[in-house]
């Protein structure tokens, strides 16, 4: 893959700093350590740091077209890329190289704006013409490459693939936005367009950013795609040939390459759908790594070895132990801001070991959101069939006042948890699925939050933004709007975040065939009775790839790809925790009342209750304030 910077200034005489430019694309040579290259010249600059994987000796960046008029910086593969080059060249077009990058440039010519319609991929890039003196800027659909953007006070518009690039940039304002540590404490991520930082934005998926010397006031962000227009409850049916095969072009198609390719195996349905479609794809085995833990109940290596005999594949298998407070500081390193999902760590782990093998990797992201694969919605949509029989104005505060008595029992599966059910039948369906994917509920946090922080978000809260977002789709089932909210949040904001950073932290690229646009157009028009048939998840998929994949793994039941957090916290002694989450960075902040935070790491070390989660995301944030900090 690959690290973009751009800049861009209305007035063409502006003297872009070629030095600034240069720290910024060094600061991403991780993402691209196989080159590097740049362009500045009348108030525009283009910067480049690549990862070779198609046509190795004629894919440099900036590339420009035959006539020296459109330059582009990418990062990405368009999967549709020869036959878009067939069509271009059938119009007339001429190239000079077998790359994708230089058909999105002869595609901007072609179809100016629309370009991007055309793009089967992932991508994120940016190009300027010369002779209309515009720059465009563009993301995939779903976000699977990303591409972050700011403007400084003497009106540069910056834009690179990742924060820390940015951070270079010594004109752009780094205070911290406090909104984003509401979603960050809620999700343990930052909901996009936001960052961390009030000047830096995230581009969102499916956008592009319009820009013009000409028109010194245009600035155009515009969505070119939006899930909106193609999810539905339609009930009807689906043929399973046509799903087999269109997975298995998907894959095809995200094999192509000039370099070594491998997958991340699980031993998962989805991770073994992967490699059994390209194990039949490919005359030599398939090179295929693993995480196993050091705790069984996480360890999902025995599956994957399985797997791996059952299709001959070249697997080994990285076992990991971490609770070492070095990985909090790692973990900060990557990702720019603070970043919770503690299954960072192994997927650094495991790009790491999987890079020594390979430079391009298979992934099974993405399916469990298309399919409905987590338990999130199974038991929202248990819930709501419980709401539909018991819930009225009449039982609703009975409920609730069941959710405030009932002994609660963490340990035990959650439609075993009486409480848990209480308090979810008592509040709406998104409120339900929130506190199901928060970090801890809203109530919990209320008390963590001081007053004035609570009085300087003024009511912004993330549970309000997942309640705008199912609004949008207001017409459609709850559990629909949950797949919406998930589409639109947690998978660019925490599942693509974490496989693009921590795979490109160590050169190596990721692709996700279950998000092709196309599949996913298909997927997000099935109703989700279809997939969720009592205790079975996935079934849309698991029928489809009947006789493919062997039945253990059909038939197991989904485990997802987490750490033994809250055993691993416990291991650190309580005084250490305390130490180094109130710290005097985060202290100083006044975000937090520190008794809370106190009770709330005293609590789960004594095993009154699992806030490993919790801790983790304080001990990231504390890590984060301090890098600040110095």
């Amino acid at each position: 893959m690959c690290g973009v910077v751009a800049i861009f200034h209305h007035d063409h005489l502006f003297d872009i700093d070629k030095n600034t430019v240069e720290q910024m694309n060094k600061s991403q040579t991780h993402r691209g350590p196989d080159g590097n290259g740049s362009y500045i010249a009348n108030g525009i600059a283009l910067a480049h740091t690549r990862l070779a994987i198609i046509d190795i000796d004629g894919g440099e960046q900036p590339l420009f077209d035959q006539t020296n008029t459109i330059g582009i910086t990418y990062n990405g593969e368009i999967y549709n890329y020869k036959a878009l080059r067939n069509e271009l060249i059938a119009l007339g077009y001429k190239f000079n190289t077998n790359s994708d990058t230089e058909v999105i440039v002869n595609a901007w010519l072609e179809w100016h704006t629309q370009c991007v319609e055309k793009l089967n991929g992932m991508f994120a890039f940016v190009l300027f013409d010369k002779n209309t003196k515009q720059m465009f800027a563009a993301r995939d659909r779903l976000g699977i490459k990303p591409l972050h953007w700011a403007k400084t006070p003497d009106n540069q518009i910056v834009f690179a693939s990742e924060i820390k690039a940015l951070k270079k940039h010594l004109q752009i304002p780094l205070n911290i936005n406090l909104k984003s540590i509401e979603d960050y404490m809620s999700l343990g991520y930052i909901l996009e367009p936001k960052s961390i930082y009030l000047a830096i934005n995230k581009l969102l998926p499916g956008h592009y950013i319009l820009l013009d010397q000409n028109s010194p006031e245009l600035f155009i962000n515009k969505a070119y795609w939006d899930l909106k227009d193609h999810i539905t409850s339609n009930t009807k049916n689906y043929n399973i040939d046509d799903v087999h095969a269109h997975l298995s072009q998907t894959v095809q198609d995200r094999m192509m390459a000039d370099v070594p390719l491998g997958a991340f195996l699980s031993g998962g349905l989805d991770s073994s759908a992967i490699v059994a479609f390209m194990s039949q794809l490919s005359a030599e085995p398939i090179i295929t790594s693993s995480i196993g833990f050091d705790l069984s109940k996480y360890d999902e290596s025995f599956f994957a070895e399985k797997v791996s005999q059952h299709f001959k594949t070249k697997h080994s298998t990285t076992n990991v132990s971490v609770n070492d407070l070095s990985m909090v500081d790692l973990v900060v390193n990557t990702f720019d801001e603070p970043f919770a999902d503690n299954s960072a760590i192994p997927t650094l782990i495991l790009s790491k070991v999987t890079r020594e093998k390979v430079k391009v990797a298979l992934s099974g992201d993405g399916s469990d959101e298309l399919f409905f694969g987590y338990r999130n919605y199974q038991m929202l949509n248990f819930e709501e069939k419980l709401r539909s029989i018991f819930v009225n104005k009449l039982t609703k505060p009975i409920f609730t006042l069941l959710a405030q008595h009932y002994p609660k029992l963490d340990k035990a599966p959650r439609f075993l948890r009486a409480k848990s059910t209480f308090k979810a039948l008592a509040s709406d369906p998104i409120t339900s699925f929130y506190n199901a994917m928060s970090l801890s509920d809203k109530n919990t946090l209320d008390k963590l939050y001081s007053y004035q922080f609570k009085s300087q978000l003024a009511g912004y809260s993330a549970l309000n933004q997942f309640k705008s977002l199912a609004e949008e789709v207001n017409n459609l089932s709850p559990v629909k709007q949950v797949q919406y909210i998930d589409f639109k949040t947690y998978l660019p904001g925490d599942i693509l975040t974490k496989v693009d950073r921590a795979s490109m932290a160590c050169s190596l690229e990721v692709r996700v065939p279950f998000l092709d646009y196309k599949l996913v157009e298909w997927g997000l028009g099935l109703n989700e009775k279809l997939n969720l048939k009592g205790q079975q998840v996935k079934q849309v998929l698991a029928n489809s790839l009947k006789g493919l994949v062997p039945n253990f793994v059909l038939e197991r039941k989904k485990m997802g790809f987490t750490s033994p957090l809250d055993e691993w916290i416990r291991q650190i002694p309580q005084a250490t925790l305390e130490k180094r989450i109130l710290s005097k960075p985060l202290v100083s902040l006044n975000i937090f009342n520190i008794n809370e935070l106190k009770a709330t790491i005293e609590a789960h070390q004594a095993r009154t209750i699992n806030n490993g989660v919790l801790i983790w995301a304080l001990l990231v944030l504390a890590s984060f304030l301090k890098k600040e900090q110095n």
